[in-house]
């Protein structure tokens, strides 16, 4: 199991949001992709302390090991290969769980960059 922390979107300040093109291609988003989302961003106001956050909230990345992952594990396979597994079996990465909660405007694009920059997908 991994686990981030990231900032919430203050609930009285939060207001719709477009986010670049920067942020998008980082979190490997396209026009198809964002249909229907809420990206929300806080403006900043005194709940917040001008900081457009309130709260945090956990972005996960759970593995759960079946028998065939356990058997890769005992021969010390590569890293890049065990990944591919846990990918098969369904495992949604740190950065994916946060595109998640950006989409429906629990956090911030920039807020899952920063939490997962280094992080291989």
């Amino acid at each position: 199991m991994a686990q981030r922390l990231v900032r919430k979107v203050c609930k009285q300040c939060g207001a719709p949001a477009v986010p670049s093109e920067n942020e998008l291609r980082q979190l490997g988003l396209d026009g198809a992709k964002i249909q229907g989302s809420n990206f929300l961003k806080g403006k900043g106001c005194s709940n917040c302390s001008n900081t457009g956050y309130r709260g945090r909230f956990g972005i996960f990345e759970i593995f759960v090991i079946d028998d065939e992952a356990r058997k890769l594990i005992y021969e010390k396979v590569p890293s890049s290969i065990l990944r591919a597994r846990a990918r098969e079996m369904g495992m949604r990465t740190l950065r994916e769980d946060g595109v998640r909660k950006v989409l429906t405007g629990l956090t911030t694009a920039d807020e899952v960059i920063r939490a997962t920059v280094g992080d291989s997908d």
